[in-house]
C-alpha cells in the first residue's frame, strides 16, 4: 500500500535484466568465445568479419530503417493532422481504416505485393514502401494522441496577434508535436530494422535476413557477429529520436479545447481520400483479394489443404499465456515508474532497449546464452533442452520482444489509481491483499485489459522468435504455416491460414480502437 522504494526498482531492475541481459550475454559470449565452424575448425574473428560483409549489410540495414521511419512520419502525421484538424469527405471513418494495417503480418503483405501487383516488385526499396505501408498507423495512433491533447488557445491568440498561420504551425504546434513525431518515427525505425519477414520475402539484403539464414546454417559465430552488428544498428537510431525528441515542449493545459476543423476545398479531399485508399488498399484489401485468390485457385484444381485448426489453437493459445506473462513481467517495472520510485526514469529507458532487439537477434541470443550456459556446467545440458523444448525460452522470447507494446497502458493505470486511497486503507489497517483484490485490480483492470489486448496482437504475428525458440517443441502457429507454406509453394495452404491469422489480428486491432476510442 505504500509508494514504490528502492526494493520496487531493485526488482524491477532484476525483471528488465533478465529480459535484455541473456541475449546479450549469449552475444558477446560468442563473438568473445566462437563456437566450433559445423564444417570443422575453430573460426577467427577476423575471417569472419572478412567473409560476412557485415560492412555492406549495415548501410543497406541503416538506409532501409531511415526511409521506412521518414515515410512512416510523413504518412502517418498527415493522417492524425487530417483525423484531428480536417473536415473532408470520409473523415469519420477513412483515418479508422487506415489503422487496420496494424492486422497485417509485415510478410504477408510482402507476398502480396510481390505476387498481386504487376511486375512483381521486390528489393530494397519494395520493402521499405511495405514496412511504410505497416508502421504508418503507429505513428497515426502517437500523433493523434498528442493532437488531442493540444487546446486551441494559444493558435488562436497567435492569429490574433497577427501570426500567420506557417509561424503559428512552426512556434507552437510542431514544438508540441515534435515528441510524439520522434517517438513515432523511432518505433518505425525499430520496427524495420528489426523486420525479418518482409525483407525474406522480397529479397532484401539486410541484417536480420542474413543472420537467420547464419543461424539455420548452423554458422553460430558468423551470427554473432551479424547480431552484434543488428543492435549496434539501433544505437544511432535510439541517440538521433532522442536528439529530436529531447527539445519537445510539453502541453501543460488540463482541459484542453480541440481547435475548430478546417473545410477544405473539393480537390484536397479527394486528394486526402485517394491517399487514405492508397494505404488501406495495399494494408488490407490487397493482402486478402490475393490470399483468397490462393484459396480459390486451390479450391478449382482441386488441391487438399491441411487441417488449420491445430496451428489456429496453438496461435491463440501462444497469443494468451505469452501476453499474460508479458503483462506480469511489465506490470513490476511500471509500478515503480508511475510511483517514482528511485530510477524511474532509468527503468522506463529500459523497457524500451529491451523491445529495440530484433526478433532474430534475441532468439538468436537466447539460443547461445542456454548453451553457454551448458558449456560452463555438465548439468544443465538437459537443462538447456528442457528450457527449449518446454517453451520457456519461447515464451521469455516474446516477453522480451513486446514489453514496450503493453507497458504504455499498464503505467498509465498504475499512475491514474489515487495516491490517496493507498493512505486511506493503510489508515484503516486494511489487509493488502483485500486491498489489492477489491480496490487496486478493478482500478488497474482497464490498463490491464488494454496491454493484453497489444500484446496478444504483436504475438499473433511474430514470426523470428517462433521459428527459431518454437521449432523444438513442435510449434506451428499460423505465422509458421503460412511461412512453410510459401516457402514451399503451397499458395493454396498460405492463403488459408493468412486469412485465418488477419481474421484474428483483425479482431484484436478492432477491440483495441474501441479501447482507444472510449479513452
Amino acid at each position: 500500500m505504500r509508494a514504490p522504494g528502492l526494493g520496487a526498482s531493485l526488482l524491477a531492475g532484476v525483471v528488465l535484466l533478465l529480459l535484455v541481459g541473456l541475449p546479450l550475454a549469449g552475444l558477446v559470449g560468442a563473438v568473445v568465445s566462437p563456437p566450433p565452424d559445423p564444417l570443422g575448425g575453430q573460426p577467427q574473428l577476423a575471417q569472419v568479419l572478412a567473409q560476412s560483409g557485415v560492412g555492406g549489410l549495415l548501410a543497406r540495414s541503416l538506409l532501409l530503417s531511415v526511409a521506412v521511419a521518414l515515410g512512416a512520419t510523413v504518412v502517418g502525421t498527415g493522417f492524425a493532422w487530417a483525423e484531428a484538424r480536417l473536415d473532408f469527405w470520409g473523415r469519420r471513418w477513412l483515418p479508422l481504416l487506415a489503422l487496420l494495417p496494424l492486422a497485417t503480418p509485415s510478410y504477408l503483405l510482402a507476398a502480396s505485393v510481390a505476387e498481386g501487383l504487376p511486375g512483381r516488385p521486390r528489393g530494397l526499396w519494395a520493402a521499405a514502401a511495405v514496412l511504410i505501408v505497416v508502421t504508418a498507423p503507429y505513428v497515426q495512433l502517437v500523433v493523434g494522441s498528442a493532437l488531442a491533447r493540444q487546446s486551441a488557445a494559444e493558435e488562436e491568440a497567435a492569429r490574433c496577434l497577427g501570426a500567420s498561420p506557417t509561424r503559428v504551425f512552426r512556434s507552437i504546434v510542431f514544438p508540441r508535436l515534435r515528441g510524439s513525431m520522434g517517438l513515432g518515427g523511432l518505433i518505425a525505425a525499430l520496427y524495420a530494422i528489426s523486420d525479418f519477414g518482409a525483407v525474406a520475402v522480397l529479397d532484401a539484403p539486410v541484417l536480420t535476413w542474413r543472420l537467420f539464414q547464419a543461424v539455420k546454417a548452423a554458422s553460430l559465430a558468423k551470427a554473432a557477429i551479424l547480431g552484434l552488428a543488428t543492435l549496434g544498428a539501433t544505437v544511432p537510431l535510439l541517440v538521433a529520436a532522442r536528439a529530436f525528441r529531447g527539445r519537445a515542449a510539453a502541453s501543460a493545459v488540463a482541459n484542453p479545447r480541440p481547435p475548430a476543423r478546417r473545410r477544405v476545398s473539393p480537390l484536397a479531399s479527394a486528394l486526402l481520400a485517394s491517399a487514405f485508399s492508397v494505404v488501406i488498399g495495399l494494408g488490407v484489401a490487397l493482402p486478402v483479394l490475393t490470399l483468397s485468390r490462393w484459396v480459390w485457385d486451390g479450391v478449382e484444381r482441386g488441391l487438399p489443404f491441411a487441417a488449420p485448426w491445430s496451428p489456429l489453437l496453438q496461435t491463440a493459445g501462444l497469443a494468451l499465456v505469452g501476453a499474460a506473462l508479458l503483462v506480469l513481467l511489465v506490470a513490476v517495472p511500471a509500478r515503480a515508474v508511475a510511483g517514482r520510485a528511485p530510477g524511474a526514469s532509468l527503468l522506463e529507458e529500459g523497457v524500451f532497449i529491451t523491445s529495440a532487439l530484433p526478433g532474430v537477434l534475441l532468439a538468436f541470443g537466447l539460443m547461445l546464452a542456454a548453451l553457454m550456459a551448458s558449456r560452463m556446467t555438465p548439468a544443465a545440458g538437459p537443462l538447456y533442452a528442457a528450457l527449449l523444448g518446454s517453451g520457456c525460452l519461447l515464451l521469455l522470447g516474446y516477453s522480451t520482444r513486446f514489453a514496450a507494446e503493453s507497458y504504455s497502458p499498464v503505467r498509465s493505470a498504475f499512475a491514474a489509481i489515487d495516491p490517496r486511497l493507498r493512505e486511506s486503507a493503510r489508515v484503516l489497517g486494511g489487509p493488502l491483499l483485500r486491498w489489492t483484490l477489491r480496490v487496486e485490480l478493478p482500478l488497474l483492470a482497464p490498463g490491464l485489459a488494454a496491454g493484453l489486448l497489444l500484446a496478444s496482437l504483436a504475438i499473433l504475428k511474430e514470426l523470428p522468435v517462433t521459428l527459431l525458440l518454437g521449432g523444438a517443441m513442435g510449434v506451428q502457429t499460423l505465422a509458421f504455416r503460412v511461412w512453410d507454406r510459401y516457402r514451399e509453394a503451397l499458395w493454396h495452404d498460405a492463403g488459408l491460414s493468412g486469412l485465418l491469422l488477419i481474421a484474428l489480428s483483425l479482431g484484436l486491432v478492432l477491440l483495441t480502437l474501441r479501447w482507444r476510442r472510449s479513452a
